[in-house]
């Protein structure tokens, strides 16, 4: 008996041994895909199911094929980290139904990968609703590239800026596409740092003499950068 119960011993160590091994190969072999919720990266083990994160709600998802994270009926909270953070040439965001970002970093943090002269701007589409809102920083902050929001309603706030590039040169635009967006930074301003900014089957309603200015590179009223909301409707 003795020498089977060793046999039996050695054979579970040895099975133990070799599960410990292969742990961090397995590990290993995840991808990571340059994106971040709420401070956690999002890889091919959990892009498909993002409310494993902790600070995440509803139905939220990534597709490394098409680029899209995709948002429905969701609630991100970043605590001290950006909501959405994110190192992706191209990200689009898709929106169905009604979904929020709170932080008190910037609530969505989009910056070009190193190296890229014209990256492709990030995209908020969908047809559904964004609410963005950070407690320190801005609402939405595009760092050296570019930002696309169409087809669907974001409205962002922030103590900084509401919705921001990073300088307002190069090729950060801001483009707004038969679209409903709602923008206020309380501190620095609403709409601001963008090289250019086209507004396409939409118009700025609030206030009604407000304008993009190029040379201040922001939306402005009189002059002034505008840190009251900037409401621009179909």
């Amino acid at each position: 008996m003795k020498p089977n119960l060793l046999r039996k011993s050695y054979a579970r160590t040895a099975a133990l041994f070799l599960a410990l091994c292969a742990l961090p190969a397995t590990m290993s072999a995840q991808t990571e895909y340059g994106i971040e919720i709420a401070g956690e990266k999002v890889t091919s083990e959990n892009c498909k199911d993002l409310s494993v994160i902790e600070g995440v709600s509803g139905k939220v998802s990534y597709d490394d094929a098409t680029k899209t994270l995709t948002l429905e009926n969701s609630a991100i909270n970043g605590g001290s980290d950006a909501g959405i953070s994110s190192k992706i040439d191209g990200l689009t965001i898709k929106l169905t139904g009604i979904n929020k970002i709170l932080s008190s970093e910037s609530g969505i943090y989009t910056v070009k990968s190193s190296g890229m002269q014209a990256p492709k701007p990030l995209t908020i589409t969908g047809g559904g609703t964004l609410n963005v809102e950070s407690s320190n920083y801005d609402g939405i902050y595009a760092k050296g590239t570019s930002l696309v929001i169409e087809n669907c309603t974001v409205n962002a706030k922030g103590v900084g800026f509401g919705i921001t590039g990073e300088s307002g040169i190069g090729s950060e635009n801001f483009t707004i596409k038969q679209a409903t967006v709602t923008a206020e930074g309380t501190e620095r301003g609403s709409i601001a740092r963008f090289a250019m900014m086209h507004i396409d089957g939409c118009d700025i309603k609030k206030p009604r003499q407000a304008k993009f200015d190029e040379a201040m590179h922001a939306i402005t009223n009189l002059g002034e950068i505008l840190t009251e909301p900037v409401t621009i409707k179909l």
